[in-house]
């Protein structure tokens, strides 16, 4: 069993990595990465709106700066997928 679990090429794991980063993988990067866009411009209508309440002023920032941060790491998770599925000769 070992030694046939040795033999598989890349070119195998590419067309099994693919379908899971198409349909499964993708999907889920760009919900996060939607997730994060709301996030900020909720943050950015608290701020422009409650301009003089700073409670809500400061909640505005903290949401801007999370959802950049989250639009970041997504973004990153994205082009770390790419890189990996090229290596094994997708995309």
């Amino acid at each position: 069993m070992i030694a046939n679990a040795a033999t598989i090429d890349a070119a195998t794991f590419g067309k099994v990595l693919d379908p899971i980063i198409t349909n499964v993988v993708n999907p889920i990067v760009e919900l996060m990465f939607a997730v994060a866009l709301l996030a900020f411009a909720y943050g950015v209508l608290q701020v422009v709106m409650n301009s003089a309440d700073s409670e809500a002023h400061a909640k505005g920032k903290a949401s801007i700066f999370w959802g950049i941060v989250g639009m970041f790491i997504m973004f990153s998770a994205l082009g770390i997928i790419h890189i990996i599925a090229g290596t094994v000769g997708q995309f």
